[in-house]
């Protein structure tokens, strides 16, 4: 024998046995089935996701439609998003204002307790000239210069100086 040709046969690769090759293919089969698979159930997810609206109604829809339909919504997402944060920004700072606005409220009507003494003589001469601009308008004539003298000094001196209607109004 030739130690040439027993070295050469050594070194050669051993044959693969077909029952190797084809769990090889069966394994690899099986991986790639999965792989499609876990996409199409992925897109299938993502297509449920979108609102009604966004999916078209009688055909089928491809995953490069459910694809750019998913970035429209998602962008449609984000500027709502912005708009809500804006809105809730308006709503601090008119809660902020109205919150100044009671707080200084409340101080000036712990100062006007205060000042009720003047508040109360304010409202008896608004009380009596009232009174005084109602009596006036019924019993004096302003058509005329000349009716307003003839009428202005029976007006006056039928005005009563009684204060007992400042009591109604305490």
């Amino acid at each position: 024998m030739d130690p040439m040709v027993v070295g050469a046969a050594a070194t050669a690769e051993p044959k693969k046995s077909p029952d190797t090759t084809d769990r090889k293919k069966a394994t690899h089969l099986r991986c790639e089935r999965q792989r499609r698979e876990a996409i199409n159930n992925g897109y299938q997810e993502l297509k449920e996701l979108l609102p009604s609206s966004l999916t078209s109604l009688g055909c089928k829809t491809t995953n490069a439609a459910i694809l750019f339909r998913a970035a429209e919504y998602i962008t449609q997402l984000k500027a709502d998003v912005d708009s809500s944060q804006e809105n809730l920004s308006q709503l601090l700072a008119q809660r902020a204002a109205l919150e100044l606005i009671a707080h200084q409220y409340e101080s000036m009507s712990a100062e006007s307790s205060a000042s009720n003494k003047t508040s109360l003589q304010c409202h008896m001469v608004q009380a009596l000239l009232d009174a005084c601009f109602s009596s006036f308008c019924r019993q004096v004539d302003a058509t005329s210069l000349h009716s307003v003298t003839r009428t202005l000094l029976p007006w006056v001196e039928s005005l009563d100086y009684d204060v007992s209607f400042f009591y109604s109004i305490l």
